[in-house]
């Protein structure tokens, strides 16, 4: 089927070529309008944000005080959890500590996180402005449960101080937690943030050098993967509030 027929020195097209460059402009425009709509609603959608559980009671405070309005949806859960949403593009960056393994990771760090001992209320401790942990060798322990970096960091802070204290209570809750150690059922190690409540009192962990016991806080964003600008930026906003806002980290800086 000729599409195009000489005229003169010149080309025209046919009555059927003209009806496929017609069709063609058609779905082109189609094309365009979907396309915009796509990216329209792309730059719309919230940014997704994954955090600990011991730190995604601190971002509203930030939300506050960020310079422009943030569309935000945020997931809660362990390290592990958030970084496989990470990986399957079900979020956009993760806050977790401390810095996870993996060369298709980027990470920026934020702050570091001291952890405290929760005692309850009349404990001999309670009044300590500081304790290292061979020194509740003898007392039992409740826990979070063993796949939270949580866990995993006061297993470290306890073998590093010599000891294997027994668990009687492992839970995913802070604030179950708290309530054991209420109840005398057993001390626990949390992140100072998680720490107080009424009826217990905490007390800030020191490794056996003397330094405080804290763990680094970092976001995390999967490399390579291209991000909305409106994401980008959000994410560039969040960072910086983070790391110069106490209330979220307490002694948060590098240096301390």
């Amino acid at each position: 089927m000729p599409l195009l027929r000489r005229v003169g020195r010149g080309v025209t097209l046919t009555e059927e070529g003209l009806a496929l460059a017609n069709a063609a402009t058609d779905a082109l425009s189609v094309f365009e309008s979907s396309l915009e709509q796509v990216l329209e609603e792309r730059d719309a959608r919230p940014v997704r944000l994954g955090t600990l559980r011991s730190l995604s009671g601190r971002i509203a405070p930030l939300l506050a005080d960020a310079k422009s309005q943030v569309n935000l949806s945020v997931a809660e859960g362990s390290a592990a959890s958030l970084l496989s949403q990470l990986e399957a593009a079900e979020l956009d960056a993760v806050i977790v500590g401390p810095r996870p393994t993996g060369k298709n990771y980027n990470w920026a760090f934020l702050a570091h996180q001291p952890f405290h001992l929760v005692v309850p209320e009349g404990h001999s401790l309670e009044r300590q402005t500081s304790i290292r942990l061979r020194e509740v060798a003898d007392e039992s322990f409740v826990a979070m449960d063993a796949h939270y970096t949580t866990r995993q960091f006061a297993d470290e802070l306890c073998a590093e101080a010599g000891i294997a204290p027994e668990v009687t209570v492992e839970s995913d809750n802070s604030h179950t937690l708290r309530s054991f150690v209420q109840a005398g059922l057993g001390l626990c190690i949390l992140p100072a943030v998680m720490a107080d409540a009424t009826g217990v009192a905490s007390v800030p962990i020191h490794r056996m050098d003397g330094r405080p016991a804290m763990r680094e806080i970092g976001m995390v964003r999967m490399a390579g993967r291209r991000l909305p600008p409106h994401v980008r930026s959000a994410l560039h906003e969040l960072s910086a509030l983070f790391e110069g806002d106490a209330r979220i980290v307490p002694g948060s800086h590098p240096s301390t």
